[in-house]
């Protein structure tokens, strides 16, 4: 099994490798303007289908808005949602400000919470750029848990960054390296107030400290085509190292290419990558011990896509090999289809497609997504067996853009996080435990999705952004999509009344959520039996509230240089859960400077 890994990493790492020096030697078009921006900038993705892109784009703050595709959305404890800046309109023409070296930005809250940040970009010559990003933001103060319970719930991020691009004539090469690093406590539990001592006998992980820090290299070379026909390339590697302060640890290298070739009205498209990965001190699932597990997963997507003025069609293959120590070889293949036509050009386009996927479910991944989750987690990969949409998208007017989608996929081994404890309810029982980190359950269902998208633009400087998803599960064997929301929403304004002053407002409705505390019995151990096995003794289900959550934002520019900022979360001052038993700050607020050089 190792030579079939080692062989199969090698003979696509010597391919991409192969594709990449052979494209860059191909090319010879004039010489690129570049130009260096002083902050990197988030920018909100969209699937194609359904991005609206017809309006200009400002850059923007980077924030972190909420999503449930297959995923459960998770926030830091320090802050609630993020105010998200969206895009507004621009006049043609407008002259680009003169570009900086560096921003500084430092900024205080409630909570004890500080905040500071730094940019700076060098740019030795015309050929070439750098720069370097550290931040951190921390919080040292209590919340309140649901119970009415006081607790401790300090949280850091820290994060260190060297970037830099080097142009060619015709590829842009980029580099990072970097270093994160999240701390934080298992601060909450789910269940009624208790006192210390009970905490501290029943619950195993209570006001424990963890970390998860990360270490990344990543080289990307990248086509910069100037005619349609010339052949598009992005190659890329990515490695990063992955640590707890719990011990378990992962080794993780992505190489990828991405290859494009016009020939008249078709396309040719062809992606595929390598995800190799091997995490350590784990609770392995398959072999129900305490050690390693290592995949290589290799996909291979190729398609052709024909187009016309008023319509394309895109056909192709996601095939994916997956390779696990612990277990056989699988391969898996979807079929890829996108039908796009515009009865009415810019004013309205009907949209079909067609798709599938496996998710590779790796340590950190997992950590990412819930950073609460047992941390000798060993979660399955979940397969998307197809995903059918369809829709249509355009606009109303020169001012108002419109996406409305309908989809309908089912999907295999989706992990669920429930709590898990024993003899919760007897009193008298010696061994009782409450977990406040959470264990995964498993099911395949069937997900029927309604979307819909709305971006005004009310004038040169006012734009407001609408959002909504409505969630229909089918489970086939658990009772709820436990801890998934049935419907989001998401309002978004900015408001730019004059160059110096901007406002930013943000509403997240998130709506009822369900989740388990599974509890078992533990029986007295026998002659016959002197291990026995655990018995499900109960199952509990907590509803959990609808979020309501406005937040809003400012931002003044006093000078070329100086400039203040406010940042206001959760004017609603609710409590709601992320996830069960961990309870979010209340109303919180940051104020700060930001000074460019």
């Amino acid at each position: 099994m190792k030579k079939l890994h080692f062989l199969a990493v090698s003979l696509i790492t010597v391919a991409l490798s192969f594709a990449a020096i052979s494209a860059m030697a191909q090319r010879d078009t004039t010489k690129l303007k570049q130009e260096v921006e002083v902050t990197k900038a988030y920018q909100p993705t969209i699937n194609e289908a359904t991005k609206i892109n017809d309006i200009p784009q400002i850059k923007q703050e980077q924030t972190e808005a909420p999503t449930f595709d297959y995923s459960i959305y998770s926030k830091p404890v320090f802050a609630t949602f993020d105010v998200t800046p969206i895009t507004a309109a621009k006049m043609v023409g407008e002259p680009k400000p003169e570009l900086e070296m560096g921003l500084l930005k430092l900024g205080f809250g409630n909570y004890l919470t500080p905040y500071g940040e730094l940019f700076f970009n060098a740019q030795p010559d015309k050929k070439s750029n750098f720069g370097i990003h550290l931040r951190h933001l921390s919080s040292y103060d209590k919340i309140k848990l649901r119970n009415t319970d006081l607790v401790k719930a300090p949280e850091a991020y820290n994060t260190a960054e060297v970037f830099g691009k080097k142009f060619f004539r015709g590829a842009t090469l980029s580099g990072s390296f970097g270093f994160d690093r999240k701390a934080f406590n298992y601060y909450g539990y789910a269940g009624d107030w208790m006192p210390d001592e009970l905490k501290e006998e029943m619950i195993p992980y209570y006001q424990d400290k963890q970390y998860f820090s990360v270490g990344t290299v990543n080289v990307r070379l990248k086509s910069e085509t100037r005619s349609v026909y010339d052949m598009d390339y992005d190659f890329g590697i990515n490695y990063h190292y992955f640590v707890t302060k719990t011990g378990q640890s992962e080794h993780q290298t992505i190489i990828s290419g991405d290859v494009r070739k016009k020939f008249d009205k078709i396309t040719g498209i062809l992606h595929a990558s390598i995800h190799q990965f091997k995490s350590d001190s784990i609770w392995n699932t398959i072999t129900s011990a305490y050690g390693q597990k290592q995949q290589v997963m290799i996909q291979i997507n190729p398609s052709v896509k024909w187009s016309a003025d008023n319509a394309s069609f895109q056909a192709g293959l996601n095939s994916t090999m997956m390779f696990d120590t612990d277990m056989d070889p699988a391969m898996f293949i979807w079929p890829k289809v996108r039908a796009d036509w515009s009865p009415v050009p810019q004013i309205l386009t009907l949209f079909v497609v067609a798709d599938g996927y496996l998710t590779q479910n790796t340590y950190s991944a997992i950590a990412y997504e819930n950073a609460y989750a047992d941390p000798y987690h060993d979660v399955a990969n979940s397969n998307t067996k197809f995903v059918v949409s369809g829709g249509f998208k355009g606009k109303f007017s020169a001012r108002t853009n419109y996406v409305a989608e309908v989809s309908y996929s089912k999907v295999a081994d989706q992990h669920f996080y429930i709590t898990e404890s024993q003899n919760l309810n007897n009193i008298l029982a010696e061994n009782r435990w409450l977990k406040n980190t959470f264990s995964v359950v498993y099911d395949d269902y069937k997900l029927l999705k309604i979307s819909a998208e709305v971006l005004h633009s009310v004038s040169d400087n006012f734009s407001l952004h609408l959002k909504g998803n409505y969630y229909s599960y089918e489970m086939s064997l658990l009772k709820e999509p436990w801890q998934m929301p049935n419907f989001d929403l998401t309002f978004s304004g900015i408001y730019q009344p004059s160059e110096k002053l901007k406002f930013n407002t943000d509403i997240y409705v998130i709506g009822k959520r369900t989740a388990l505390i599974r509890d078992f019995e533990l029986p007295l151990p026998t002659i016959a039996d002197p291990n026995p096995v655990h018995l499900v003794n109960s199952e509990m289900q907590i509803g959990m509230d609808p979020v309501f959550d406005l937040n809003v934002g400012a931002d003044y520019q006093f000078s070329n240089k100086l400039g203040f900022f406010v940042r206001m979360h959760n004017f609603g001052f609710q409590k709601y859960e992320q996830w069960l038993g961990y309870t979010t700050k209340s109303f919180n607020w940051m104020a700060g400077i930001s000074y460019t050089f």
